[in-house]
């Protein structure tokens, strides 16, 4: 017998408040126990797969945008990206 996924879905929750194993619940409905226990497995995987995306929240250090450089009352300011050598070849001539 052909079953929608709606019906296996309907005889998953019908088997779950049975209070029956799934082989109990299966034989009784005249399913093959190994075949109940594939679609569920096949059926459950692919009803929770969205995708495979899931959304990532960055937690923890954050990073400077910028690095600031200070000696007595002069502050100099530069993208966090600047070039390290550059910068030691600038403080070497201040």
């Amino acid at each position: 017998m052909h079953r929608t996924k709606e019906q296996w879905f309907a005889l998953f929750a019908e088997q779950a408040q049975s209070g029956l194993t799934q082989t109990e619940f299966a034989k009784r409905q005249g399913i093959i126990p190994t075949y109940f226990s594939y679609r569920k497995r096949q059926l459950l995987a692919f009803q929770d797969d969205d995708g495979g995306f899931i959304e990532l929240t960055p937690q923890g250090l954050q990073l400077n945008k910028s690095i600031l450089l200070r000696k007595r009352d002069v502050e100099l300011q530069f993208p966090a990206g600047t070039d390290v050598l550059w910068l030691a070849a600038l403080l070497r001539a201040l």
